[in-house]
């Protein structure tokens, strides 16, 4: 058998694309965000990363703290489970009755799924 054409490497290659892809969007993103942040908090974090807490300032760290707490709340905004109207408000499910919750449990199961296309186009239906 052929080592070129052994489904193992073939299986390997394919892997290698698919975490490589991953790999660089985040370590593009990763370096986007860097040196999209103003010199004082790139300083503070070359500082953190070096090891040289003694020499970051309160005025860089408070950007700097300011961005990992945007970070936080946007992470746990996007996995908190949210519920929208059809006329685009937000409820909260904190404050619906057991009842609503279960039913609305239900048809959130039962709905198929919308692609990004289909979304699109109800949202521009509806702003008509």
């Amino acid at each position: 058998m052929n080592i070129l054409s052994s489904v193992a490497l073939g299986w390997f290659g394919r892997r290698i694309l698919d975490w490589g892809g991953w790999l660089g969007t985040f370590l593009l993103s990763t370096i986007g965000l860097y040196n999209s942040l103003p010199p004082g908090a790139q300083e503070a974090i070359q500082a953190v990363v070096s090891g040289r807490w003694q020499d970051i300032t309160l005025g860089a760290i408070i950007p700097l703290a300011a961005l990992v707490w945007s970070q936080v709340a946007s992470f746990r905004s996007t996995v908190r489970p949210q519920v929208v109207t059809t006329g685009g408000q937000r409820v909260e499910t904190d404050n619906l009755a057991p009842a609503v919750q279960q039913k609305i449990n239900a048809s959130v199961v039962g709905a198929a799924p919308k692609t990004v296309l289909d979304m699109l186009i109800d949202k521009l239906n509806r702003n008509r």
